[in-house]
């Protein structure tokens, strides 16, 4: 087999005289070639659609309009009805300048900021969009901007802040047309009159004179410098607010005009040594106002928070915004505060939040004096909230988790901690007391107790679900009536009164509906209400402070007619600023008023802006919040419901002071109403009131010598105690005849018949009645005389001796009329035997006249004595 050996086929071809057998090679298909061919046709095919997609976007943009280039477009405000009430617009603080009026170094601050290359490009500079690029990709879209500063002014006046990819095309797109209709000085100008500036003001000659009281041409590099840095963000940099920040910005630019050879590093040195706080001479714009402006404010700082806006959109931008403004309640705000404060102290000073109980949405803000209105004393001081802070951090967290009732009993007397000895405003205390009484009184020892109970924890959490903002490690006992570091504002105060009247659902204040672009764009704002509290804690905390507004310390701001839950508020200076002011005991720094109906919520502060200068508020001041918040809620229309108790609320009859339940000795006097879970356990009854006990040994005997009848009987107790005395005669129905405190009752010369008495014990200390005891005793007459009336046939039992059966007997109040009323012929009924007819009886007392009963003198008591008149009464 060796060498010789060959395949079959090389034999078969052998035989057939064919050509040895060769190998064939196989051709790969070049796989490369294909996969590059694809993606370059993919490419093409994406590149057409892309330049087809700018093309229609481009074609697709609004027209550049010279008038919307030079004149910002205003912004309507829209009220709760959709109505249109004010209108804010961008140049309610502008100075307008030309470009030849504008220093060259002013000019270049903002060149080296925002577009080093504004002479070169033709709208776009796409160096710098290559590198906002690669920033784009590292940190997503929209991470940085590489908008020149014409693209800025289409930004600013044709199109909107959107960050979107169809923004950006239409942007550079109007950007080189803006650039081939007009030259760069016009687009500076443009530009520098138009780029906001922050606290209103728009363009470079306004911020000028508003930061430096200043001509724009007399402006000095660090003051250029200054200005320029300030469009990045104009509240962060906002150099009245803080310096700092806007110092290290204004250094910034400084480097950038130093490596740009706009000015030299020596230059830029020395213009940084300068501090910002020295540099700021802050002027006065004269501006026309406009209605409800401090309410626009709160509409203005609550667009800086909605994502997607920036504060330039606002004045310029033509955006149609959608407020919850009740126009009457916004002005009725500020009738109220004006007619209260005009007169005052120039730095007095009072701030309302007023808001829809059910929805959170602010209605009216009510904040400033004079021409000067704003938002900031309603919802950016921060003041101690005093004893309003009460149902916020002690009860409402206690109803919450330990579901104690309204009549729970606390201890009222003072609270030692370690460094402080908390104790009431009057320092009194009355011990054991009801948590709805203490709420009523305002009472700071209950309330750091209920606290205390409580624990921080889950006090700063009932608190923080309400909008608050409080760290649990910082929460001190001291807060619990309203000791706070920091404090909080009336719209703070106002948003978590909102949950208690409205069932315990909380929604966070704003005064946005939504907002409208031009291009048809809208962003909702949903004030997702949620779930703070459960519905029993809200009603019960209610049902409380509707008792502080009828007769605690809310009385001077309830509304008649209305049903108002509240409670006041009120702190002082401490000890130390006292003695450095030289101000009273018991200064008042802070007063405050929170309350709600159905409808509307309320909180209002009321102070001295300045507090260096140890002003404080008299107790005429003090009582402002109270005024202003009674004056407020009065004038509004509400729809007058009562708050509904829930399902899970129960009503018990508490007997008052002791946390049990009422007995049924209980007076009605001792008795309240308290709110309890449903579900939860009921405390026992009281047994401090029991039934009096009941006379003993009455008897009624007839004392022949004296010719009377004395009544007797025995009580054991003596203090507080007086007897009701009831008779009748020839079983007549009862009648009271006396209120004694002897145990003895005597009736003189009865006349024949039958008396039957009752005694009833009061026991005026408890307001309780005994059982009625009983006893009777029959006179007989002489012997052969008529039997008493009542006992002979056919005369009607208790007809008094000598009078016809059916005749009406003498009326009440005549003096007591004998047996025999006939007397002799012509004499007049009713006259004394021996009395000439139409005499003047005698005087009582002297000798032949008759007693008057008791009960015909106005129940007359005379030592226990009496008499039952002979009447069937």
């Amino acid at each position: 087999m060796s060498k010789d050996y060959r395949s079959r086929m090389e034999r078969r071809q052998s035989s057939d005289g064919s050509k040895p057998a060769t190998k064939t090679k196989t051709k790969k298909p070049r796989r490369g070639r294909n996969w590059k061919k694809t993606l370059l046709i993919l490419a093409l095919i994406l590149g057409v659609l892309g330049l087809l997609t700018i093309g229609v976007i481009a074609a697709t943009s609004p027209k550049l309009d010279p008038k919307k280039l030079e004149t910002p477009v205003s912004s309507k405000i829209m009220d709760m009805n959709d109505e249109e009430a004010a209108l804010v617009a961008g140049d309610e603080k502008r100075i307008r300048v030309k470009i030849n009026e504008i220093p060259e170094h002013v000019q270049n601050a903002f060149i080296a900021t925002e577009d080093v290359r504004f002479r070169e490009h033709s709208g776009i500079d796409v160096r710098r969009i290559a590198g906002a690029a690669f920033a784009n990709v590292r940190e997503g879209f929209g991470a940085e901007g590489a908008s020149t500063i014409s693209q800025q002014v289409i930004k600013n006046t044709v199109l909107t802040n959107e960050k979107s990819l169809t923004r950006k095309i239409r942007e550079a797109y109007l950007s080189v047309q803006l650039e081939q209709k007009y030259s760069k000085d016009q687009i500076l100008e443009m530009y520098l009159n138009k780029i906001f500036f922050g606290n209103r003001a728009f363009g470079i000659a306004t911020a000028s004179k508003l930061y430096f009281d200043k001509e724009v041409g007399e402006l000095e590099v660090q003051e250029a410098a200054l200005l320029a840095g300030l469009p990045k963000a104009p509240s962060y940099y906002n150099p009245l607010v803080n310096p700092k920040e806007a110092e290290h910005r204004r250094n910034v630019v400084l480097n950038l005009m130093a490596q740009h050879k706009f000015i030299t590093k020596e230059e830029a040195e020395k213009a940084k040594s300068i501090p910002v706080k020295d540099m700021i001479d802050e002027g006065s714009l004269k501006t026309e106002s406009r209605p409800y402006d401090a309410y626009i404010k709160q509409v203005i700082d609550d667009l800086k928070d909605i994502e997607g806006l920036e504060e330039a959109d606002i004045y310029s931008s033509g955006l149609k915004i959608y407020t919850n403004l009740d126009t009457k309640a916004q002005q009725t705000t500020e009738d109220v505060l004006r007619a209260k404060l005009e007169n005052e102290n120039k730095v007095l000073q009072s701030g309302v939040a007023l808001l829809d109980t059910k929805t959170g949405a602010i209605r009216a803000v009510g904040s400033g004096r004079g021409d000067e209105l704003s938002n900031y004393f309603s919802s950016k001081i921060t003041r101690q909230p005093g004893s309003t802070i009460k149902p916020i951090l002690d009860y409402g967290p206690a109803i919450e988790n330990k579901k104690w009732n309204t009549g729970y009993i606390l201890k009222d007397e003072p609270v030692e901690l370690k460094d402080i000895t908390i104790n009431n405003f009057n320092d009194r205390n009355v011990g054991d007391i009801s948590m709805r009484q203490a709420l009523v009184e305002s009472k700071n020892t209950t309330a750091v107790r209920a606290f205390q109970e409580v624990g921080a924890e889950e006090a700063t959490d009932f608190a923080n679900k309400l909008g608050f903002d409080l760290d649990p490690d910082t929460t001190y006992p001291s807060y619990a009536i309203g000791g706070f570091e920091k404090g909080i504002s009336p719209l703070t105060l106002a948003g978590a009164y909102t949950s208690f009247g409205n069932g315990g659902i909380y929604s966070k204040p704003t005064t946005i509906r939504k907002v409208e672009f031009p291009d048809g764009r809208v962003i909702e704002v949903d004030s997702e209400p949620k779930a703070a509290m459960k519905d029993y804690t809200a009603y019960m905390i209610t049902d409380m402070l509707k008792d502080v507004m009828d007769r605690g310390t809310g009385r001077e701001a309830n509304v008649s007619g209305l049903n108002l839950a509240g409670k006041t508020g009120t702190t002082n200076y401490s000890k130390d600023d006292r003695n450095k002011y030289g101000l009273p005991d018991g200064a008042t720094k802070d007063a405050w008023m929170a309350g709600y109906t159905p409808s509307y919520t309320a909180a209002v502060w009321t102070g001295y802006a300045d507090m260096k200068d140890g002003l404080y508020l008299n107790d005429n001041e003090a009582d402002y919040s109270k005024q202003i918040f009674r004056d407020i809620m009065s004038e509004l229309d509400h729809k007058n419901t009562d708050f509904k108790k829930p399902k899970s609320v129960t009503e018990v009859a508490m007997e008052k002071g002791t946390g049990k339940r009422a007995s049924e000795f209980t007076p009605d006097s001792e008795k309240i109403i308290e709110l309890f879970v449903k579900g939860s356990d009921l405390p026992g009854i009281s047994d401090s009131y029991e039934k009096p006990s009941s006379i003993e040994g009455l008897e009624a005997k007839y004392k022949e010598d004296k010719n009377e009848i004395e009544v007797k009987w025995k009580y054991g107790k003596k203090k507080g105690v007086t007897f009701r005395v009831l008779a009748s005669y020839n079983d007549g129905p009862m009648q009271e005849r006396a209120t004694i405190n002897d145990t003895k009752f005597v009736v003189p010369a009865p006349a024949p018949g039958k008396y039957s008495f009752q005694v009833i014990a009061i026991d005026s200390e408890n307001n309780t009645e005994s059982d009625p005891a009983g006893t009777s005793i029959t006179i007989e007459g002489p012997e052969g005389e008529e039997p008493p009336p009542g006992e002979g046939e056919g005369e009607e039992p208790g007809t008094p001796p000598g009078e016809e059966p059916g005749t009406e007997p003498p009326t009440e109040g005549e003096p007591g009329t004998p047996p025999d009323q006939g007397g002799g012929e012509g004499e007049q009924p009713g006259t004394p035997p021996g009395q000439e007819p139409g005499t003047e009886p005698p005087t009582e007392g002297e000798p032949g006249t008759t007693p008057t009963p008791p009960g015909q003198e106005g129940n007359r008591q005379q030592n226990g004595g009496g008499l039952i008149p002979p009447l069937n009464q």
